[in-house]
């Protein structure tokens, strides 16, 4: 176990450096058998953290190690978030929300409830819909569109209210809009009567890992005060990425 461990690791890392990147290669490098080294790369490949390319027949480091790095950031964006959240709630006075990306899914972390008899609620641990939510919209705007699906699936998506973008075509100029600006907005898109404004938080991989949102009741939240919201929500997204980046802060 411990020397299949090892190869596995060793593999990585020849890959990683570029070194070797064909069975043959690997087997080589590595002082052992094809077949054995296929059998390390199958368990890779099937975990994530190894593709194969067919039409050169050449292996590459997969996914599952950036999403690895993803995760243990959002990890400790909690602790990270909170003076963040503490500092919108004062400005805001309403509900603010944290979500995280694990494991391919948007979840939600951590809220910090208004001051106002009545506002909105979430649920931490639920899922987020990604595309009826300002954070999940925040978090498709960091990505590249061909990883939107692998969060979306497939359409039409659910419907929560009759503002809900059920399709891609509905939600692109959405998600563009996002990434022009820097901040997202759900307009009564998951509850009738809740506006949303949220921007993403970035890691060190130059990825999102999460979101923040300010959520509120529409009748409170007149539409000239979203830019400068917006706005706000975005600069305290870009400090807490900032901080992240350079803190080298791990789970």
């Amino acid at each position: 176990m411990s020397t299949s461990l090892e190869r596995a690791l060793d593999a990585m890392e020849l890959l990683a450096e570029g070194q070797e990147t064909t069975l043959a290669g690997l087997a080589g490098r590595l002082g052992a058998s094809r077949a054995t080294v296929h059998r390390l790369l199958a368990v890779l490949q099937a975990r994530g953290y190894v593709r194969h390319v067919p039409e050169t027949h050449e292996y590459r480091l997969g996914p599952a190690l950036t999403d690895l790095t993803a995760r243990s950031e959002a990890g400790s964006l909690t602790s990270l978030a909170a003076p963040v959240m503490a500092e919108l709630s004062a400005l805001t006075g309403e509900t603010i929300n944290l979500a995280v990306l694990r494991r391919g899914r948007i979840v939600w972390a951590d809220t910090v409830d208004g001051v106002h008899a009545i506002r909105l609620t979430t649920t931490l641990g639920d899922r987020v819909p990604p595309h009826a939510t300002a954070i999940g919209k925040a978090i498709l705007a960091g990505l590249p569109h061909a990883e939107w699906g692998a969060l979306l699936g497939r359409e039409p998506y659910a419907r929560h209210t009759p503002a809900t973008r059920t399709t891609l075509a509905e939600l692109r100029p959405d998600v563009e809009s996002a990434r022009g600006c820097g901040y997202a907005l759900d307009e009564e898109e998951s509850e009738v009567g809740g506006i949303c404004l949220a921007a993403a938080v970035i890691g060190r991989a130059g990825r999102p890992i999460g979101a923040i949102s300010v959520s509120a009741v529409a009748v409170r939240f007149p539409r000239a005060t979203w830019p400068e919201v917006g706005e706000a929500v975005y600069d305290a997204c870009a400090r807490l990425s900032a901080r992240i980046q350079t803190s080298g802060a791990d789970e």
